[in-house]
């Protein structure tokens, strides 16, 4: 029963990330190993988007490691345990609490021998900066505990690369690349295996990820980027523009088109209750702009559904209930053809 909760769960969310998101791609599900521990590993931009991107569309079912600190949230608890995410302690979290984190490597350490996946952002926190950030170690603990349990434990790693056109907006594009696997016994033999195994994802997440260097100009890249109309959910490509980026002009400034202007009148007014209550209840309470997304789609989930069941409760009242069937579902068509087509906040065009 609740394997298949977690499936309806599943697509569930699936259906809202297609409503949400005017794109989203994902490459490279060929490199999954199908019968192999997995431990996923993978930037993080985006709160718990990035999360529910990789649910809905792995083809293993991982088990996240997250931030501990959201478990304190007793509304969204029993939702972080169904979704089989573990809390990963931090120095923030207060020093006595990183003892906390032997026990979870353990679980882990169990659940790879087993033949589990698992994921985890070797980050250690979440930027939208649009960077691969140092690694931390936590993953290669986790690696330790399975070979201790079983030394030629056949554990593969494989990366994950993030990206996002305008991460913060509704109607915007996504991009999930996994990278190829990475056989952690090909690299034991070496002492310093740790830090070799770290530098090897390191260097395969800036491959899979939209990566501006630390000895950059950030701000000015992106400005200069932008002037490009680049599409930050190709990588490869925004890393080969960040090579020959010193002779470009600066960007003169976003400009939208009529038709996003104009599609974007439409959604609101559209959805003027709902985009009331976001803005004025639901986003000022949104504790870093990394959230914004994770409270957007959230409340979408949970307010849409109830908004079309009123909307229909009203409308049969007024017509027959096939016609206020139809009219529900014309709106529900409005909005996605507003998201996909105009891309209503989506992206900037540039005249």
């Amino acid at each position: 029963m609740k394997q298949l909760g977690y499936y309806f769960f599943k697509y569930w969310v699936s259906v809202g990330l297609f409503f949400y998101y005017k794109k989203i791609r994902v490459e490279g599900l060929g490199n999954i190993p199908k019968d192999k521990p997995v431990l996923f590993v993978s930037n993080h931009q985006n709160a718990l988007m990035d999360v529910l991107l990789i649910a809905t569309h792995c083809s293993r079912r991982p088990c996240f490691l997250t931030r501990a600190d959201v478990f304190k949230n007793y509304l969204f608890r029993p939702l972080f345990r169904f979704l089989q995410m573990l809390p990963i302690y931090r120095m923030r979290d207060g020093r006595s609490s990183l003892s906390k984190n032997e026990d979870i490597f353990d679980t882990c350490g169990i659940l790879l021998v087993s033949g589990e996946a698992l994921l985890l952002f070797p980050e250690a926190n979440h930027s939208l900066k649009r960077q691969v950030r140092p690694l931390s170690k936590g993953f290669t603990r986790i690696i330790d505990k399975a070979l201790e349990r079983q030394n030629d434990l056949d554990v593969h790693l494989v990366p994950i690369g993030q990206n996002y056109q305008y991460p913060i907006r509704w109607g915007d594009s996504a991009a999930v690349y996994y990278g190829r696997p990475i056989r952690v016994q090909e690299f034991m033999a070496s002492k310093d295996y740790k830090n070799i195994l770290k530098q090897e994802i390191f260097d395969r997440l800036i491959q899979l990820t939209s990566h501006i260097e630390d000895n950059r100009d950030y701000e000015g890249s992106i400005e200069k980027l932008k002037a490009l109309d680049i599409d930050f959910t190709h990588p490869e490509k925004v890393n080969a523009k960040l090579k020959v980026l010193s002779a470009l002009p600066p960007d003169s400034g976003e400009k939208n088109n009529f038709l996003q202007t104009l599609g974007r009148f439409l959604f609101y007014m559209a959805n003027l209750p709902l985009v009331f209550l976001w803005r004025v209840l639901i986003k000022p309470a949104v504790p870093e702009p990394e959230f914004i997304s994770t409270f957007r789609f959230g409340f979408a989930m949970l307010a849409y559904p109830i908004f079309y069941l009123l909307s229909f409760l009203i409308l049969k009242n007024l017509y027959e209930w096939k016609t206020a069937c139809l009219l529900v579902m014309v709106h529900a068509a409005f909005n996605l053809f507003l998201t996909k087509v105009l891309g209503v906040t989506s992206s900037v065009r540039r005249k």
